[in-house]
């Protein structure tokens, strides 16, 4: 289980179980997501959260939250179309798939604040102390409730949040897989196209290149890659410049814009609808 270092105590039982006995009566009901969020609140009042299913394949799926219509524009919607790809809590849970609590902070590699991801979409959202806890469904999914706060000043600290969740988690692990186990909830069939982020520049790229690419885009710092792939940073760099020229790019930015514009390319299969509409 990932868990950020509480503060002492160990662990911060709440003042009252109230909320959590709400919740558990909606455990058989549909209304049990945003019972979920509800008892968030009522816990950590001022608090933003989403709930989100991560499957084992395709893009995030939105189940709950208490954001603004003007936040879920500008939030939700990027993320679930293509942002999610560079995201450190969907990356942790494609690549450990284990349940627990954790800052971004904890998840995020050295370089993120420095990524045109966190530049370009992160940073401009407003988001304070970020973090995420991950509840294991079967055959891969997950259910994630990510949370923070849309101010600087808040109370408690995040430290005292973690702690207190960490004390809930159990039973909220319970209670989600019961709700799971029981729901008729029906999501959307996974996308079983290749990921975006794999198949992002193997036309011109190899496959080390692409996977030196994908690591850059993540916010991995050069040191970083080469360990999480096992070569000298002086393979990284040679990597780096030979993937540069390739794509006629000379920077970090221009990468993530190319990125960015890949996101917005016509499906295949609606190129080769178009060329069949031109009387093929």
């Amino acid at each position: 289980m990932v868990s950020a270092p509480p503060p002492s105590p160990t662990n911060l039982a709440p003042a009252s179980l109230v909320p959590m006995a709400r919740l558990a009566d909606q455990v058989r009901s549909p209304e049990f997501l945003s019972g979920l969020g509800q008892a968030l609140e009522a816990y950590f009042p001022g608090i933003s959260h989403v709930v989100f299913h991560f499957a084992a394949a395709g893009r995030p799926t939105v189940l709950a939250h208490n954001l603004s219509a003007d936040l879920e524009r500008r939030v939700l919607h990027p993320y679930v179309e293509r942002m999610y790809l560079l995201d450190p809590c969907y990356r942790h849970w494609q690549a450990e798939q284990c349940g627990g609590l954790a800052s971004l902070d904890e998840l995020a590699p050295a370089g993120f604040r420095h990524s045109d991801y966190y530049a370009t979409y992160y940073r401009d959202l407003g988001l304070y102390d970020e973090a995420a806890a991950f509840f294991p469904l079967d055959d891969g999914d997950c259910l994630s409730l990510s949370f923070g706060f849309y101010r600087r000043n808040h109370t408690p600290s995040q430290g005292e949040l973690l702690a207190t969740l960490d004390y809930l988690y159990p039973l909220l692990e319970a209670l989600i897989r019961q709700f799971w186990l029981a729901s008729s909830l029906h999501l959307p069939t996974p996308d079983e196209s290749p990921s975006l982020l794999h198949s992002f520049g193997q036309e011109v790229l190899s496959e080390r290149e692409r996977q030196v690419a994908w690591l850059i885009l993540r916010g991995h710092t050069g040191p970083e890659i080469a360990t999480e792939l096992g070569i000298t940073p002086g393979t990284v760099k040679n990597h780096r410049k030979r993937l540069y020229a390739k794509l006629n790019i000379g920077s970090q930015a221009e990468l993530f814009r190319q990125f960015m514009l890949f996101q917005h390319r016509p499906p295949i299969f609606d190129q080769g609808r178009n060329r069949s509409g031109d009387g093929s």
